[in-house]
């Protein structure tokens, strides 16, 4: 019978218990909020432990944690493990965990280090994409296979996902919180069109976040607030352009050096094809 330990009963914590539990896994769940994992487990049939030191016994761990809590949980596994774990962390950011994923991994502990491309609204993991970082034996395929087996398996290096990640999440945030806080000041939009539709759409990730992200290692590590800082000063430039009329050399510089790299005709062709997110 699959089992799983789960520690962390957030929103990806919870998709990950609703995920296992319809494909028939004995559930462990732990989370420093008790309150939560009794929720969860009424609702899966799961038990509750008091101490993620219990979750070593409970078959592989998954850790849906923030990224400093999953540090000391991966620290505190390996320090009072009796016998090899078993372990998966989904956290977006990997290079504050490299110290004690190799830690562990020394240790002959096996840490898959994944980062699943989709949020806590997917029904399922059929059609979506995984990211595993710094893939270090055959072990952690078979683990992974265990816990998303219809996910497509992409595999990096630290440094690549982080990279990416300052873009795809880090700046994004920072540009939805912004478009958040400027929106919020002007009246409500009585006229919805397919472009404040895409930006609502970026607001909304951005303010479903917790608190605690915009404190966290995603908006405050040095490679984002560097990023940042240079989106501020390209905001300054292009409002020059546009008091001068020279904006449109800008947008041409842009346009082609993006749609050399992504699809964005094809992006802007599903953006406007489907009308029902036009009220």
């Amino acid at each position: 019978m699959l089992r799983f330990s789960i520690v962390g009963c957030g929103q990806m914590g919870s998709w990950f218990a609703r995920h296992l539990s319809a494909r028939g896994a004995s559930l462990t769940l732990h989370d420093k909020e008790r309150r939560k994992a009794e929720s969860l487990a009424k609702r899966f049939d799961a038990r509750v432990i008091d101490s993620i030191e219990e979750a070593a016994d409970s078959g592989p761990i998954l850790l849906a944690l923030p990224i400093k809590e999953t540090s000391q949980a991966l620290r505190d596994l390996v320090d009072f493990a009796e016998h090899k774990l078993r372990i998966v962390e989904i956290c977006s950011f990997k290079g504050p965990l490299r110290k004690q994923i190799s830690y562990a991994r020394r240790g002959g502990h096996v840490v898959a280090s994944i980062h699943p491309l989709f949020g806590p609204g997917q029904r399922d993991d059929k059609d979506t994409v995984t990211i595993h970082v710094d893939r270090g034996s055959r072990s952690e395929d078979f683990l992974v296979r265990m816990l998303l087996p219809k996910t497509r398996i992409r595999r990096m290096t630290w440094f690549e996902h982080d990279e990416a990640m300052t873009v795809a999440i880090s700046l994004t945030h920072f540009i939805g919180i912004s478009a958040a806080q400027q929106v919020s000041k002007i009246r409500p939009l009585k006229v919805k069109t397919k472009s404040l539709y895409t930006l609502l759409s970026l607001i909304s990730i951005s303010i479903s976040e917790s608190d605690s992200f915009y404190e966290d290692y995603a908006m405050n590590n040095s490679s984002a607030m560097k990023l940042f800082r240079a989106y501020a000063a390209n905001v300054q430039t292009f409002l020059k352009a546009l008091e001068r009329s020279r904006a449109t050399e800008l947008v041409k510089e842009a346009r082609k050096v993006l749609r050399r790299r992504y699809a964005l005709d094809v992006i802007y062709n599903s953006l406007y094809s489907d009308s029902r997110n036009c009220r």
